[in-house]
């Protein structure tokens, strides 16, 4: 019987049968796999859909929160680069309009078609300090200052300034100076205790430094709201 089979099996093969026993074969393996896939139980096959499910939810969650990150992070380049930046005061040096803590907002807009003017607070740098400057503007291009006993004179006329603390220290006196073209001179209203154009190492700052007007008060809460050019001092704070 076994010798049979052995002649056979060749001569069925040789014969043209090939393709009528490949198709057997791949019906088996066909068969064997459906067989093997029916005996994974339907609470099983549930199981492994939720996970997969779980997984495509948890990567277009991440997907979503990546894309307004990126788009998050977008907004403040252009706010920063065009419009302007939210600063938070560093030090007294403009008390007691702006205390140390308080967070304002500056803007750049303005600048394109509007030159800085005397009384409105900037934003600049300069290579003697690290970081933006917040002071008060209080001379512009062409501008000749002198202070005696701490009173500031722009072009021989004596400035009212009833935002500063009215303490005067090293830096009393001015010798008379011309502000240069596209320059601006600013000090802080605490003018005992500010390092702006009075020092030489500041001196008139060119307008290309300056990076924006302060205009809005975020913080604290109870001071919420603009910054006006000839805001005076808070009362509260002159004391602090």
């Amino acid at each position: 019987m076994s010798v049979r089979v052995a002649y056979v099996a060749p001569s069925f093969i040789i014969f043209g049968s090939f393709p009528a026993v490949l198709r057997v074969l791949l019906s088996a393996v066909k068969a064997s796999t459906f067989q093997r896939a029916d005996l994974i139980s339907p609470p099983f096959r549930l199981r492994g859909l939720a996970v997969l499910s779980g997984l495509a939810v948890k990567k277009t969650f991440l997907r979503e929160w990546l894309e307004w990150l990126a788009l998050a992070s977008v907004v403040a380049s252009v706010f920063i680069l065009f419009i302007g930046r939210i600063i938070v005061i560093s030090g007294d040096s403009m008390r007691p309009t702006l205390a140390d803590g308080d967070i304002v907002v500056t803007e750049k807009l303005s600048g394109i078609w509007h030159q800085p003017e005397p009384g409105e607070i900037y934003g600049f740098t300069c290579a003697a300090a690290e970081g933006i400057l917040i002071k008060r503007v209080v001379a512009l291009p062409g501008d000749q200052i002198t202070i005696v006993s701490g009173t500031l004179s722009v072009n021989g006329l004596v400035q009212q300034e009833s935002y500063i603390n009215g303490i005067m220290g090293p830096w009393t006196n001015l010798e008379p100076l011309l502000v240069p073209t596209d320059h601006y001179f600013l000090m802080g209203d605490n003018r005992d205790h500010s390092l702006d154009s009075r020092d030489p190492a500041i001196g008139s700052v060119p307008r290309v430094q300056m990076q924006g007007r302060v205009v809005w008060r975020l913080w604290p809460l109870s001071e919420f709201g603009p910054v006006t050019a000839r805001q005076e001092g808070r009362e509260h704070r002159e004391g602090l």
